[in-house]
């Protein structure tokens, strides 16, 4: 028996704010290490051989999938590195505790070292294409900020620095097209590129390297400068790393980021948990503060690498979702509740702001085998006067402007109107979307702003001139709430953000539109495989289960012949799901399991209603009188291989 460290989340009560989260986690009562009490007791449990036939261990709705996770070093002094340790204190099992029928992801990992003219390949394209000079990039004032947080000012609290800006999207292409390889098929699982470049910089910390990010709003068409709580002129965000287009990350551990002391400064309100990489900002601070050459150094290393890597692992790589709704349909309905234009903003120039052609084309891009239906209806909030007048009748105001706390008397009413704005039956499943539009007054969730907040299997957004406009300028569009809207329908889908209390913030820099730092507008290929297995394991542990009944119905008839071809049919399919799991072809495996799934109940359905037959008269032959026989028999599996804090922007007060 091998001892595993296992994750397991009980339950979660998951409260989404668009780009802020309250979430609560069931913790065991007893007091543990630091380490345990991130993620729940230590277990002992069997060794997982990985070329054992997946279907093979499915027990109780659970089975077993191996991942491979592995570990690329780039720029590291193997000598100093203790890999027994580093595994030793790594997550290895992780089970989200979902009702579903679901896997528990067993981590196996590799170590490996790139090859010196590998390294010196990647060195001389990151400087080809790096921006070395003068305010290249930014630093963050954090004691402006603390200021700024206690009085509602907005002040420049970034500081333009001189450094090595690089772009981070094409460090990723890089590495995909010269390093990555594809996972073996029977090695199913994702890489980790940790960097080391501390030469980029200078000892003294006074010109640094970073990896910036840009992008463009998904509504607007403007290049996104804004910052949430109202900052603004920040045109690119400074990551350590990037990824999440492919199945790899990469993070350079000598880079500089002011993104996690923003985190530890402004969100400490968000349960951002602990990590060693919070106290060191960057590798070499590490380094200068401990000698590797001593036992001490080494093991800080360990728990500083460890403590990164588990944040991907737990955030990222073992595909987190709760309880997602397992639909062959979603019907995702949007009803914006307009008070802008009773203020003077006409409708036609708000309607860009959110768009059923965008989140429809980006949603079917990332889950294709569900079918989207998408509506937006524009209504006037005034004209729903309980609601009108709920919020008008509780507006406060304090140093960050007028507001309302959702939690008194507004989110109740809006969960017990659902059925009277929404078509609750418009789908298997229908995700329903309240769009406020306000004059200048926010909305809190205990006290925390929101431009959204979802995972209730609803959602409630939240947009003002200010948020839409620079300075309520209907000229200048600056943010739309589309991308908000899928970062939302995304926690009702099950997936949580990329950070978390239990595993902290460090991965938040990949492409994707559940994290806080990232300017995308869709799902990052992680939590593309996450919603995926979890649709292909629900469809495919019930098909066995309801296998198991339909071949008891079947001996209990007599085993009818004609059933034979449809039995064969629904075995093959049953090998076939696996297989495509393995390939990690989430999108082949949730079609084929689903429409196994189907048969199979057409199955139990010819079974346990059996065709009567018609009365024949003389020199006729006897027919069913159902068609039900014909459904069946000429069912056909179609193996589909398709392949927020709140943002106000506000008038500024300049500090020096």
């Amino acid at each position: 028996m091998d001892s595993r460290k296992k994750i397991t989340v009980v339950s979660m009560i998951l409260l989404f704010c668009s780009l802020l989260t309250i979430q609560a986690l069931s913790l065991p009562e007893k007091e543990l290490s630091r380490k345990e009490w991130l993620v729940g007791e230590q277990q002992q449990q069997h060794d997982f051989e990985r070329n054992e036939v997946v279907s093979s261990h499915y027990y109780g709705g659970q089975k077993d999938e191996n991942l491979t996770l592995r570990l690329e070093f780039i720029g590291f002094d193997q000598n100093y590195l203790n890999e027994t340790a580093l595994r030793d204190s790594l997550y290895s099992s992780f089970d989200w505790g979902t009702s579903l029928p679901h896997s528990r992801f067993l981590f196996n990992f590799e170590f490996a070292y790139t090859p010196e003219n590998d390294q010196l390949a990647l060195e001389n394209y990151i400087r080809s294409i790096a921006d070395n000079g003068t305010n290249t990039g930014y630093k963050l004032n954090t004691t402006l900020l603390q200021e700024d947080l206690a009085s509602g000012e907005r002040s420049d609290i970034f500081i333009p620095i001189d450094g090595m800006s690089i772009d981070a999207k094409l460090v990723e292409d890089y590495l995909y097209q010269n390093l990555y390889e594809t996972p073996a098929t029977d090695k199913p699982g994702y890489t980790l590129y940790l960097m080391n470049f501390s030469h980029f910089d200078t000892a003294d910390h006074s010109l640094e390297h970073w990896y910036d990010v840009t992008g463009v709003s998904f509504d607007s068409n403007q290049t996104i400068d804004w910052w949430y709580s109202g900052y603004r002129n920040l045109s690119k965000r400074a990551a350590m790393g990037w990824g999440g287009n492919h199945r790899f990350c990469y993070l350079d551990l000598s880079a500089r980021s002011w993104f996690i002391d923003y985190v530890t400064t402004a969100w400490g309100a968000l349960s951002p948990g602990y990590a060693s990489y919070y106290d060191y900002p960057d590798l070499d601070n590490l380094t200068q503060t401990f000698d590797l050459e001593t036992t001490e150094g080494q093991e800080k290393l360990t728990e500083y690498l460890a403590d990164w890597i588990n944040s991907y692992s737990g955030n990222l790589f073992a595909g987190p979702v709760n309880n997602p709704p397992v639909s062959e349909s979603v019907s995702l309905q949007v009803k914006v509740f307009n008070n802008l234009t009773a203020n003077g903003y006409p409708e036609e120039d708000l309607k860009w702001c959110i768009s059923k052609t965008r989140i429809f084309n980006q949603l079917t891009q990332d889950i294709p085998w569900v079918n989207w239906e998408i509506n937006i209806e524009w209504v006037e909030l005034e004209d729903y006067p309980l609601i009108f007048n709920t919020i008008q009748s509780n507006v406060q105001e304090d140093q960050d402007g007028k507001y309302i706390e959702v939690s008194q008397g507004l989110f109740s009413i809006l969960q017990t109107q659902l059925n009277e704005h929404f078509n609750m039956s418009a789908a298997d499943t229908v995700l329903p979307a309240y769009y406020f539009l306000t004059d200048e007054i926010g909305f809190r969730w205990m006290g925390v702003s929101f431009a959204g907040l979802g995972g209730m299997g609803w959602e409630i957004l939240l947009g003002t001139q200010n948020s839409l406009f620079e300075y309520g300028n209907v000229s200048k569009p600056l943010r739309g709430m589309s991308s908000v809207m899928i970062h939302e329908l995304g926690h009702s889908l099950g997936l949580p953000h990329p950070h978390s209390g239990a595993f902290a913030w460090g991965s938040a820099f990949v492409a994707d539109v559940m994290s806080y730092f990232a300017v995308e507008e869709g799902f990052s290929t992680f939590y593309q495989d996450a919603i995926g297995r979890a649709h292909s394991d629900a469809y495919f542990l019930n098909s066995q289960s309801e296998f198991a009944q339909a071949m008891q119905f079947y001996e209990d008839a007599g085993e009818p012949p004609e059933l034979q071809g449809t039995i064969d049919e629904i075995n093959s399919s049953l090998e076939a799901v696996p297989e495509y799991y393995q390939q990690m072809d989430y999108n082949a495996s949730v079609h084929t399991a689903r429409e196994t799934y189907e048969l199979i109940l057409y199955m139990q359905d010819y079974l346990q209603n059996p065709p009567t037959t018609t009365p024949t008269t003389p020199g006729t032959t006897s027919t069913t009188s159902t068609a039900g026989k014909e459904m069946l028999l000429g069912f056909t599996l179609s193996f589909l291989l398709i392949a927020l804090p709140a943002i106000v922007h506000r008038r500024r007060k300049n500090k020096t």
